[in-house]
């Protein structure tokens, strides 16, 4: 971590490398498309992309010296999602600033990790369930739309039995993405603490393991099927009743500005400064999400 005492007025350092550090565990979607550099460059307020989708005809056979060459193009349709900007500002008195407290230095510093932390639990919250909105209304703030909000029509799945989810239904929620063509067969899932608990008693007697005296318990991390494997992401911000399913390499978070760290004008006797990040996500095709729901 950067120290205050580098830190001037007219300073924005970047936190890019920082944030994929920290807060893992509570940020399990995000920290798995920084860590994979799945990150591109916004350039608005608004990002646009073209969809990527593959031609499924039956049959591209031609004889021996064909010259009558048939074309193909991919349906690209126009996709888009809104940037959302993020901000939490850190204010410290020079008496606190000053103070050296052992174990833990310099006290700014501190309270920048802290609230870059915080900064990335929020980005988590929207990139997970954010609901789209362009800011154009009162309270004008732009909002994403999260991850469980781009599932295809067509890859969708309700739960046959209220509040139960089934084996046969999370294979036939990874069996939608197979159907769909997608190339990788490695799917994630987010999904929250119930469901999680549910899908691990699924497993209890059907695992392998390696034998440790000292720790005991039992949870499904990763689930193979015939139409891919399927890591699952314990996420507290999933939605209790939905469990999403994705090619990650379908997935992106595109910056107009960086997690960064930028000091503010010094007024008084205390020290100020803010972190911020502006981005969005971006899902290349809803055809690479799936969803899961349970039935109420």
């Amino acid at each position: 971590m950067f120290k205050s005492t580098n830190l001037t007025n007219s300073e924005s350092i970047s936190l890019a490398k920082e944030i994929v550090k920290i807060g893992v565990t509570d940020t399990p979607l995000t920290s798995l498309l920084l860590a994979k550099g799945l990150t591109e460059k916004a350039n608005g307020t608004v990002h646009t992309w073209r969809e990527k989708s593959y031609s499924d005809d039956a049959d591209v056979s031609v004889i021996e010296g064909n010259e009558d060459v048939k074309f193909y193009q991919s349906g690209r349709a126009e996709m888009s999602n809104v940037l959302e900007l993020f901000q939490k500002g850190v204010s410290v008195s020079g008496t606190a600033n000053a103070i050296n407290v052992q174990g833990q230095g310099n006290i700014f510093s501190s309270e920048v990790a802290d609230r870059l932390t915080e900064l990335k639990v929020n980005i988590e919250r929207a990139v997970t369930k954010g609901v789209k909105n362009d800011g154009s209304a009162t309270p004008f703030i732009r909002r994403m739309a999260g991850l469980e909000t781009w599932a295809d029509p067509t890859n969708l799945v309700t739960g046959a039995t209220s509040k139960i989810i089934k084996e046969e239904e999370i294979k036939a929620t990874v069996k939608k993405l197979w159907d769909q063509g997608l190339p990788t067969g490695e799917y994630f899932a987010l999904v929250n603490a119930d469901m999680k608990e549910q899908i691990d008693s699924l497993y209890k007697d059907k695992y392998n393991y390696v034998a440790q005296t000292d720790v005991f318990g039992l949870t499904a991390q990763t689930i193979i099927t015939n139409y891919g494997r399927l890591h699952l992401l314990l996420s507290r911000h999933a939605s209790a009743d939905k469990m999403t399913v994705f090619d990650v390499n379908a997935l992106s978070l595109s910056f107009l500005r960086d997690p960064q760290f930028e000091a503010l004008a010094k007024t008084g006797d205390s020290v100020k400064g803010q972190v911020l990040a502006e981005g969005t996500l971006k899902v290349v095709s809803k055809k690479a999400v799936a969803q899961y729901t349970l039935k109420a």
